[in-house]
């Protein structure tokens, strides 16, 4: 059964042998585009990383497999581009989350144990990324966002990002939006600065932050 049947027989049916064929065929792909974003962060455990496969997964098929369903393939490949989007944005949003929340409990500490051994500029840091997120959750939309991130955290190439058949760009539309965003989160993160260096992050200290 070819890649097209196998999601066709899934949005039709539903039953579970047409979702047990379709994880059969993506699970390879998912599982390896999740573990790249969590290394990325340390060494991964297992659970970790099928929790991850479980909620890529949870996001396919949510809104009665919206997101499926008004996916337009322009080859037979694309579907693949398509899903390992999607799971690599399962993944950077977990860790995200992860972030935001280890960083408002070091705030909350008593400074005792994890803040009085952090440095002032991971704290600085840690937290520009979560602004510069809020930034785009609430002015770009999803794919755009999933641009910018797949360029600074992720460290792919303009061309890279040009290839994944369903964000529908060009190698200079990746590259426009990545130079109209990083403008933008400029702009943004300027005007609330109080001290020098504080604007973007380059794409490597971007992809390192933990």
């Amino acid at each position: 059964m070819v890649t097209a049947e196998i999601v066709g027989a899934c949005l039709d049916t539903g039953n579970e042998a047409a979702w047990t064929a379709f994880v059969r065929h993506f699970q390879p792909l998912i599982a390896s585009s999740v573990s790249r974003v969590a290394r990325r962060y340390g060494a991964p455990s297992p659970a970790l990383i099928d929790d991850l496969i479980q909620d890529t997964y949870l996001r396919l098929c949510k809104d009665n497999c919206r997101s499926l369903r008004e996916f337009r393939a322009q080859h037979e490949e694309s579907i693949f581009g398509y899903i390992k989007v999607v799971a690599s944005s399962v993944a950077l949003d977990h860790f995200r989350a992860r972030s935001t929340h280890k960083r408002r409990a070091e705030i909350e500490d008593d400074g005792t144990s994890k803040e009085a051994s952090q440095s002032s500029s991971a704290i600085e840091h840690s937290a520009l990324i979560g602004e510069i997120d809020q930034r785009l959750a609430a002015t770009e939309t999803d794919r755009d966002r999933n641009i910018f991130w797949l360029y600074y955290r992720q460290g792919y190439t303009a061309r890279d990002i040009a290839s994944i058949p369903n964000l529908g760009l060009t190698q200079k539309g990746v590259e426009s939006c990545i130079y109209r965003l990083t403008q933008s989160v400029r702009n943004t993160v300027a005007g609330s600065a109080t001290g020098a260096g504080k604007g973007l992050p380059p794409q490597n200290t971007l992809g390192v932050m933990k």
